[in-house]
Parts: C-alpha cells; structure tokens; sequence
C-alpha cells in the first residue's frame, strides 16, 4: 500500500470514530439508553483507535523506508518500495523551486506560470468544529413552506381523588401553543475548475464536505439565535450559576450550551471543598458535566460573543421546520468547471420559552 493510500485510510478511520464517538454520547444521554448499548460503542470506538494505531505504525515504517539513502550513479536518492520514483515534471519543479530557473523537460507551464505537479499536491483542511447543535434541538419535517405547528406545553396536570362511584374528575386541559413557521431558502455553490478535480483526485470529497460544514454552520448559527432569546440571567457568583440551574427549569431535561468563554471562566471555578466545578464525564461532548449536566461548547459568535450560556432543554426549547435538505452537483462545460452546491429551506423558532435560561456571565468569583 502507498503512502497516500495509508494517510487517506487513516482520515477515513479518524472520520468514522468521530461519527461514533458523537453517536455514542448521544445514547449515553438518551433517556431510554441501555448501558450495554453505550458499551458495546465504546467498544467500537477502542477498536477504531486501535485500526489508526496500525495503520500509523505502518505509514511510519514506510516513511523511514523512503528517507534511507542509495547510491545511484555516484549521486545520493531516496528509495520509496511503495512509491514510483519521481518524475522528471516533478524534478524540475523542485529545481524551479529552489533556483527559480525553468526547465525544458517535464515542467508544464500556464501563461509563464508553473504549474504544481500532482504528485506532490498535499490538500491539507482546517478541521471544522463538528459540534452541531441540531443534534439537541426539536428538528420537524414539513411538507409546506409555510404553516403552523402544534407545541404541547410543559405538563402541569395531576389527578385528583374521587368518591366511590362518583363521576371521574376531569384533568387540566393540555395546552397546545401554536407556532408558525415560514421556510426561508439558505443555499450557496462552489465553483471548481475541471483542471483542480483533475490535478487534485481528493479535493472533490474534501470540498463536498466542505460545503456539507457551511451548511451545518448555518443550522448552528440560527439554532444560537433562537437560544439567546431564551430568559436573560445575569451571573456573576458560582451561586448565581447554581440558581439559574436549580430553578424555574424542574421537569425539564437540562443542559448547558456555552461559548468557549464562558466554559474557561467556569473551568477555572472550584467550590468551597477546593474541588472544580466541572466534572469528567464520557456521556457529555466535551468530556465534562457542570452541577451534572452535560455541556456542549460553541464557538462565541453563536452567542454574539462573551462568556454566554443556554441551560435547560433546548430540544424542548427550539423547533426547525424543515421543508428540504438538498445536496446537488453537476458539470458547467461552458466554463469546463464542476459546481458543488447545498440549498436548506427550513425556519428556526421558539417553542417553549419555558424551557431555558440565558445566561451572561461576569467575572465575579
């Protein structure tokens, strides 16, 4: 197997455990997850580990292989068992490089540039948070533009006892809030020269997720906007913090969505027995829990920056009527490019307002 062939099977496997490390914290928090569910995906996700472990130890053994010098012609050149030696584009590319003067042979030129070599062409990506918070929220497909959906309130009826042979008390009247919805279309494309998919085999898959993140950003930036609307609480104490999470929020399946700043300030928080208020935990995104929910941390401008926190059930609090959800591409010969594109028609709007805080955080201790 070649080089480049073991460095793509390795992002693949570092793909797929992300996949699974995601899927399984989402069982964990699950109300009907079975213990020996979550097991058996942390199971899968050690063997992922142990798949990039061997597949690194022999992209390793292959590197320090092509670095090992022979003598050929008088003249040092490294060996690569798994690889085609160097061609002479690439050569003269390298000699380009380092002296700025062109040769003849093997270089291709465009317009009195160079053009990079594909051999030697490593696409390096900027990994994207992955953290999307459509995950936690209340997300209905729609099969019209525009409508109303029905939200069933927070229930606050009880029984009541009766007499023997009595009529059976009614119980309080479920309270259904209306919420109206209007899909507003999100798209956008990315233009590719036909020359890039060519000289760049796996530009195209890294572009196609490319656009695929925008997409998610998009859900996540207007999820954000729908949380801030959440009731304002200001907090400058670990009690205020303590407050908030404790009351007005019982019944409700709680949790904290916070801006990097706010999780710094609170990381560096310890209560009066010295111990720091966030605590490990596997079930949580990011491997903590604060006063025992979990936390999921979102970059600041989701918030609109500072150090700013949603806590309570934003499944409860936030609804996405989703009219379509559209991946498409196709061939534009007229400018012999390829076009990637995504289109989101859906609204993002409160549903029960009862359901969360928002919380600013000062720099009190």
């Amino acid at each position: 197997m070649k080089i480049t062939e073991i460095e793509a099977q390795i992002t693949d496997l570092k793909a797929q455990k992300a996949k699974k490390v995601k899927e399984v914290r989402t069982l964990a928090t699950a109300e009907d997850s079975k213990v020996e569910d979550v097991q058996k995906g942390l199971a899968e996700v050690d063997d992922f580990d142990k798949q990039i472990a061997n597949s690194q130890a022999e992209l390793e053994t292959l590197q320090r292989a092509q670095k090992l010098p022979e003598i050929e012609g008088g003249n040092k050149v490294k060996i690569d068992p798994n690889k085609e030696q160097e061609t002479a584009e690439v050569r003269d590319f390298m000699h380009y490089l380092k002296t700025g003067e062109k040769r003849d042979n093997g270089m291709t030129t465009v317009d009195a540039g160079v053009v990079i070599p594909k051999e030697i062409l490593d696409i390096q990506k900027v990994p994207t948070d992955v953290r999307n918070l459509s995950a936690l929220i209340n997300r209905v497909t729609v099969t019209s533009g525009m409508g109303t959906l029905p939200i069933l309130q927070k229930n606050t009826a009880r029984l009541t006892t009766a007499e023997e042979r009595a009529e059976n008390p009614e119980i309080a009247k479920a309270v259904l809030k209306n919420v109206d919805y209007k899909a507003l279309t999100y798209r956008g494309a990315l233009p590719l020269s036909m020359e890039m998919v060519q000289d760049a085999p796996n530009l195209k898959t890294l572009l196609n997720t490319y656009v695929q993140e925008a997409k998610e950003l998009t859900e996540q930036y207007q999820i954000g906007q729908v949380l801030q609307t959440a009731t304002a609480v200001a907090a400058a104490t670990t009690d205020d913090l303590k407050t908030a999470y404790n009351t007005g929020l019982a019944n409700y399946s709680r949790q904290w969505v916070v801006t990097e700043s706010f999780y710094n300030a609170v990381d560096l928080l310890k209560d009066g027995n010295g111990r720091y208020l966030l605590q490990d935990s596997i079930a949580s995104a990011t491997g903590k829990t604060l006063f025992g929910a979990s936390v999921t941390v979102v970059a600041g401008d989701v918030f609109g920056g500072g150090a700013k926190a949603f806590v309570g059930d934003p499944k409860a609090f936030v609804i996405e009527a989703l009219r379509s959800d559209v991946s498409i591409e196709w061939d534009h010969n007229e400018n012999y490019e390829h076009i990637l594109a995504v289109a989101l028609r859906a609204d993002f709007k409160p549903a029960d307002t009862n359901a969360g805080k928002f919380i600013t955080f000062g720099s009190g201790k």
